[in-house]
């Protein structure tokens, strides 16, 4: 008997990224948010949309030009370019079909941005027009980061927020207190798991849970972020953790990626990859596809080493870009509630500029990696958002805030071993 359904499983699937080759027949397919364009409005004489020749694809308004591979209005053109720069992450009120036009667009971000991907817009060209207006000033904007956070941090220079000691603070954490755990997720005396998988969920929660310990210790690692306010920094790790583990997961499952070597029709050598059917948790702790599927988490499964693992692969990211991308994750300045986000976001900018020069430095011949490793992000927010439903689902959520862990353990002295 197939397990109980989370109520995420049965709302309408996301809509996927859908191949080119294929926009076309998809686009006809698709209800009310992909219909043909409306016609186009007469602009006067002296309007700077009245010579346009072309619909925008996404609202069907005139569009001012092709831009990140489409046809589109300014309107559209900056939305996507504003979701894909800052990260955005949308939810739809409806069931994810609504109308996008002209008049209509505004109403769903969630759908407009989906039609965005759908028509052809890509997220690479967004990223790429970035690293082009920065490849000749990157050095001085990383020197304007650097100025800004040592305006915010006088008594301490953040010169030494470095990959070199991100990597460190990731090192350190990885081989101290193993046996140490967050008593925060559990299987309780009534979950929604089946009897026959309580005892390997209750392995699971065990080791998440040394994870998270682990994560605060990184966090306390990591420059300059005990120097942030208590309060901001268990908002910090509060908004931060299930993203940071789930980044972690991903990168250790990295291992059971297989490829298979071909020759396409130009004669060429191709490499694809297949998707593993075992992810790996923890230190020597994994979890197949089956195991999976018994507790009706495939979806959560497949989406982490579809969209994160195997893009690891690709790209061969190694220790350091993954420790500064979780520094990325953590210092997280749109966070609500913070009381120092112009800190936040100067700390941040310093890790961005870092990690960057780390790129040039050691992918010479690849200009796009940087923004590469940035795509990431919002694909590791949608999935870690997608298995915090599952554990309120199946009320492995302990009754004690997670935030009254975080500062227990926050509160430690340094001195004391953590």
């Amino acid at each position: 008997m197939e397990g109980p359904m989370s109520p995420m499983d049965v709302k309408p699937l996301e809509l996927q990224q859908l191949n080119n080759n294929n926009l076309q027949g998809a686009y006809s397919a698709m209800s009310p948010m992909s219909m043909p364009p409306t016609p186009a409005p007469n602009y006067p004489p002296n309007h700077p949309l009245s010579g346009s020749k072309h619909l925008c694809s996404i609202c069907g308004d005139k569009a001012s030009g092709k831009h990140y591979g489409v046809y589109s209005c300014e309107g559209c053109k900056g939305f996507f370019k504003r979701t894909v720069r800052k990260d955005l992450t949308y939810a739809c009120r409806e069931d994810r079909n609504c109308i996008v036009d002209k008049r209509q667009r505004n109403r769903c971000q969630y759908c407009r941005y989906q039609k965005c991907l759908m028509c052809g817009m890509k997220r690479e060209a967004v990223q790429e027009e970035r690293s082009r207006g920065s490849k000749n000033n990157s050095a001085t904007q990383n020197q304007a980061a650097n100025n800004k956070a040592e305006e915010l941090f006088p008594t301490s220079t953040v010169k030494d927020l470095t990959v070199e000691r991100i990597l460190d603070a990731e090192q350190k954490s990885e081989t101290q207190n193993r046996d140490n755990a967050v008593p925060y997720l559990r299987v309780g005396s009534s979950p929604m798991v089946p009897d026959e998988y309580k005892g390997p969920v209750n392995s699971l929660c065990q080791v998440v849970n040394k994870q998270i310990y682990q994560l605060v210790d990184f966090a306390r690692r990591l420059p300059h972020f005990t120097s942030l306010q208590k309060a901001d920094q268990v908002m910090l790790l509060r908004s931060g953790w299930n993203e940071l583990l789930i980044a972690t997961v991903a990168w250790r499952s990295v291992e059971y990626v297989e490829a298979d070597e071909s020759v396409n029709l130009m004669g060429s050598q191709e490499r694809r990859y297949r998707q593993p059917c075992t992810m790996c948790i923890g230190p020597n702790f994994t979890m197949d596809r089956s195991s999976a599927v018994r507790a009706n988490v495939t979806s959560t499964f497949d989406r982490i080493l579809t969209e994160l693992t195997i893009k690891m692969k690709k790209l061969n990211l190694d220790k350091t870009e993954l420790a500064c991308l979780k520094a990325i994750i953590l210092l997280n300045s749109a966070t609500q509630g913070l009381q120092a986000k112009n800190e936040i976001e100067a700390l941040r900018e310093k890790v961005y500029a870092s990690l960057e020069e780390y790129c040039r430095r050691n992918h010479a011949a690849d200009d796009g990696r940087f923004a590469q490793l940035l795509l990431r992000l919002p694909a590791l927010r949608s999935i870690s958002l997608k298995c915090l439903d599952h554990l309120f689902f199946f009320r492995l959520i302990g009754d004690t805030p997670i935030e009254q862990f975080f500062m227990e353990m926050l509160d430690k002295p340094k001195e004391q071993p953590f």
